[in-house]
């Protein structure tokens, strides 16, 4: 390990008295120099913002001024073993707070020694359970979880991997680190809430380098334009204003919808029991430990507590026949303990009824004697027609840190203070809090695919056409509620109404979305049989398919000293890659035919295997037989995976 220097004088304190002999007892007798050399190298350890609470704490300290002293070795020994014992209700956080640089070190430490240990079982005429039970006995000596559990060729693959090991080891690092930063009760509204100073720092380095690495990676269309991914991205739902934009028109449209057809619509607050919150707030608003805190919860197990709920209440709801859709946004507490808010409507005043004592039955089944947990567990507010969106407008905001909301509130025990501390948006540390802890801040209940939605952005116009005409005109009527004409917006509720409605099953929507069929045996990196292909757009269902528009991609050379992408424009005689603000696309074809098509036709694939399971009929009614004008209006091929 990068700690083991430091960490040894810390688990020194954990070995046994000397006990064999007088000489060895006198020659390794605990004495006060050797707590405090275990007490520095915690606190050199542990993250910088420990350091305060473990002063204040008296950890390592010896009570010298006790007009009866216990014996000095006693009270050194019992100091050694406090601190050790520390390090371990932390979860080791003086071995595991390490920089990412050590991180990828350990990470490329790890796969020598497991392709050394794989090598090793295969000579030894191991099968393959062993080869995995070895890969299992590294992870427990180093005390990683694995994400999922262990099995086959795959996986002794991925051990050989250093992006594997960074991704488990990273994951790691920041949530037992974190989890002891909040059992610690640095976490608060006082010292920073959401997450402590360095999850931030932590998170903020990882942002910094996603976007230095895409910046630096170039790709190039087939109209021979070159973007970096960090273009693209902007470009995204990953934009925090275009996300932000996305689920308020989702939450408007959902609203519209429940208004139409008088839908009750309730609004939650659901929290988890106070053993999941390590600090309270006592008078003065000043933050405390909870009394009723368990001691090792942390905001992972909590969040999973507040699942499995919900599941169970849907699976009540479903057995009674009862419908609700809406969204949920999950955030935390002052202390990081999550809770959600939920915006959801139900069919009927008695459905609604039901629902809200449903939801408190589910939710009081557990700690529901405790004091407050009545009051406080479940909270219900019925929504006025019209108000939905402003019930959870600054949730958002809040979370993905949209321009809408300029100040980042919050409100603590019917207190209001301000998150941003310690010059760190209160935005940055939701996000910090939700990337350590793997909760998904927003999840859309019984509503139809916002990733169909987003699909049928890149159908082009001739196809809804000519669906159109054929007589689809619920797909068309999607088509159009998805996009932005002039100053009408683009509006969820008629595209819900199009798709179907509410709460329908996974197969039962209008559209869905189409992938290219596999071709036998294709597997991915680690040898993983796929079972599904990629997105090549939408499918209709009465079985026809929409091609969406997506370009092909390849990457071109990175960013080097003789190829710089910001010097590379049109103007530059010495480069012929369009990149930057100056990207014209190539001219289209003067032909209405061209080789892309030709070879893209098939008949020779008909010729010899038969009838494909989708062929170009299945996409556009009436497809042979065009001319070349409407082949010209049409555009691209819509079969592009022959």
């Amino acid at each position: 390990m990068a700690r083991k220097p430091i960490t040894r004088a810390v688990q020194h304190a954990a070995r046994s008295l000397p006990t064999a002999s007088l000489k060895e007892w006198k020659r390794h007798k605990p004495a006060p120099w050797m707590a405090k050399r275990a007490l520095d190298a915690l606190l050199r350890a542990v993250p910088e913002q420990w350091r305060q609470p473990i002063a204040l704490s008296g950890l390592g300290k010896l009570d010298l001024h006790n007009p009866d002293p216990a014996p000095l070795w006693l009270q050194s020994w019992d100091a050694m073993q406090a601190i050790a014992e520390f390090d371990q209700r932390f979860g080791r956080a003086s071995s595991w707070n390490l920089t990412d640089g050590e991180i990828c070190a350990l990470a490329k430490r790890i796969v020598q020694e497991a392709q050394e240990l794989d090598a090793a079982m295969v000579a030894e005429g191991a099968d393959v359970p062993q080869r995995i039970d070895s890969v299992r006995m590294l992870l427990r000596m180093l005390g990683v979880q694995e994400s999922r559990p262990l099995q086959g060729e795959p996986d002794i693959k991925r051990s050989h991997d250093p992006k594997w090991w960074r991704m488990l080891l990273r994951k790691h690092v920041a949530r037992v680190v974190e989890g002891g930063a909040v059992r610690l009760g640095v976490v608060n509204r006082k010292q920073g809430g959401y997450a402590s100073d360095l999850a931030v720092r932590r998170r903020q380095n990882q942002i910094e380098r996603n976007h230095e690495a895409l910046k630096r990676s170039l790709f190039k269309n087939e109209a021979g334009q070159i973007w970096t991914l960090a273009e693209l991205s902007a470009l995204s739902p990953s934009n925090p204003i275009i996300r932000g934009g996305e689920l308020m028109t989702r939450i408007r449209g959902a609203e519209e919808y429940a208004d139409a057809r008088n839908h009750v619509g309730l609004f939650f607050t659901q929290t988890a029991p106070s053993r999941f919150h390590p600090m309270t707030v006592g008078a003065g608003g000043r933050p405390r430990p909870n009394p009723r805190y368990d001691g090792v919860s942390t905001p992972r197990d909590a969040q999973m507590w507040l699942r499995t709920r919900w599941a169970r209440f849907r699976a009540h709801l479903k057995s009674k026949g009862i419908h609700i859709y809406g969204i949920r946004v999950a955030e935390p507490h002052h202390d990081a303990t999550p809770h959600w808010h939920m915006l959801i409507w139900a069919e009927t005043e008695a459905e609604a009824q039901y629902v809200e004592l449903a939801m408190k039955v589910w939710w009081l089944a557990e700690d529901g004697d405790e004091p407050g947990a009545f009051k406080n567990r479940v909270n219900c507010k019925r929504m006025t027609s019209g108000g939905a969106a402003g019930y959870v407008a600054k949730y958002i905001a809040k979370s993905v840190g949209h321009a809408a909301l300029a100040d980042h509130l919050d409100v603590v025990q019917g207190q209001l203070w301000d998150v941003e501390q310690n010059d760190m948006p209160g935005h940055r540390r939701v996000d910090a809090w939700a990337a350590t802890w793997g909760i998904r801040q927003f999840q859309a209940i019984g509503m139809p695919s916002v990733c169909v939605w987003r699909e049928l952005r890149r159908v082009g116009k001739d196809q809804i056409n000519t669906l159109h005409r054929a007589g689809d005109l619920t797909t068309h009527r999607a088509w159009v509620a998805c996009h932005r004409e002039g100053n009408i917006q683009a509006n969820w509720r008629v595209y819900m109404e199009a798709m179907g409605g509410h709460c329908r099953p996974r197969g039962q929507w209008h559209l869905r979305m189409a992938h290219r069929p596999l071709r036998d045996g294709e597997c991915n990196q680690y040898g993983e049989a796929l079972t599904v292909g990629r997105v090549v757009g939408l499918q209709t269902a009465r079985g026809q398919w929409l091609i969406s528009r997506r370009l092909a991609w390849t990457p071109v050379a990175a960013e080097t000293e003789t190829f710089n992408p910001e010097l590379c424009t049109d103007s530059d005689s010495g480069c012929s890659l369009a990149i930057g603000e100056a990207r014209a696309a190539m001219p289209r074809a003067w032909t209405g035919f061209n080789n892309c098509r030709g070879r893209l036709t098939g008949e020779l694939r008909r010729a010899l295997l038969g009838r494909g399971t989708h062929e170009a009929e299945d996409c556009l009614p009436g497809f042979p037989g065009r001319s070349s004008d409407e082949w010209r209006s049409i555009g691209p091929s819509p079969i592009p995976f022959y």
